[in-house]
């Protein structure tokens, strides 16, 4: 799935979906039996090697058990997603359904690829099908929430994930979806409580950590939101979005050296990364540091040459920057006020 993001008013904060189906980047499973041949490249986890392994497999595929044919067109329609190629991912999915027309994991990955096409019509169709062949499907449910909250259906999305949750308790991914539709809702404290959720039953992973660190930030409570993107960023220490979005959780607290410190993690992490350039111009500019703040913008710009808040960015300092001239012949000065990123 793609990314969304979340704003605060001041502060740019993305919001990292979970892909609550992971057939596009994780291989179905198979017997022991399927060895040889293009198996073990079918079941990797590099598209363009699992297409040729896969392809290899569908060659001879009137060989294979009907367990086995899904799986390779399955596997190759998951890589063909990753490639941004939906036609042919499409016609595997197609494929695997001539082979099992009721499978609820082939409708719940063909319902994903219709979502990440942004399709959402023909993805809905596909989760209520896999629903119908499957009542105990967690990951249809969880799915077909994810639907139903990218169409603005909050609390249809809350139901569905309600549903998930209850078939799978340690549905982690469904408890950080759920809390996404809370936090739409308006709701902070339920989201709250389902990225807490979240985190104890995922402790490895960061995404949820992210998450909850953002909600504490559109709160302005920025100690928790600290405290959140630092075990993000233990859990994953090469997360550039992590240093990120501590660096403006310290921004919010006045901190700027720390905000910079952060940003400049982020940018050794991501050297294009353009959010976090123009977040330390933000920083350097808290510091009156305008000249720093001018590069940073410039930075921003050549990777995001239609950025409207660099843009006006630019604007502001190159007036702050002029009246800092100006005040050295005795003129005062005073920085215009500032905009965060969006």
């Amino acid at each position: 799935m793609m990314c969304n993001c979340v704003f605060t008013p001041r502060l740019a904060v993305r919001r990292v979906s979970l892909s609550l189906l992971v057939a596009a980047s994780v291989a179905f499973a198979l017997p022991a039996s399927a060895k040889g041949g293009g198996w073990p490249k079918c079941r990797g986890a590099d598209p363009d090697a699992r297409i040729a392994g896969c392809s290899q497999v569908i060659e001879r595929i009137a060989k294979e058990s009907r367990h086995n044919k899904i799986a390779a067109y399955v596997n190759r329609a998951g890589a063909y997603q990753l490639k941004g190629d939906y036609d042919r991912a499409f016609e595997d999915f197609d494929k695997a359904l001539e082979v099992d027309p009721k499978s609820s994991l082939i409708l719940s990955a063909r319902g994903a690829a219709y979502r990440a096409k942004g399709d959402l019509e023909r993805a809905l169709a596909d989760y209520d099908a896999a629903i119908a062949a499957n009542s105990r499907d967690a990951h249809a449910f969880a799915g077909r929430a994810g639907v139903r909250y990218a169409k603005g259906d909050l609390d249809a999305a809350i139901a569905d994930y309600t549903q998930a949750i209850a078939l799978n308790k340690r549905y982690g991914a469904a408890y950080d979806g759920r809390a996404a539709a809370w936090r739409a809702k308006g709701n902070s404290e339920k989201a709250l409580e389902d990225l807490s959720a979240a985190i104890h039953i995922d402790r490895g992973q960061a995404i949820h950590c992210l998450h909850r660190g953002a909600v504490y930030q559109g709160k302005g409570d920025w100690d928790h939101a600290i405290a959140d993107f630092s075990e993000a960023i233990k859990r994953e220490p090469k997360l550039a979005l992590a240093r990120n979005n501590r660096g403006l959780a310290y921004h919010g607290k006045g901190d700027f050296d720390r905000a910079i410190a952060d940003f400049d993690e982020a940018i050794k992490l991501d050297a294009k990364y353009a959010a976090a350039y123009l977040n330390r111009a933000n920083a350097y500019r808290g510091k009156k540091d305008f000249e720093r703040a001018k590069a940073d913008i410039e930075t921003t710009l050549q990777f995001k040459p239609d950025l409207a808040p660099a843009k006006k960015a630019l604007d502001d300092v190159n007036r702050a920057l002029a009246k800092k001239a100006a005040a050295k012949v005795g003129v005062g000065s005073e920085e215009p006020p500032k905009e965060g990123a969006h």
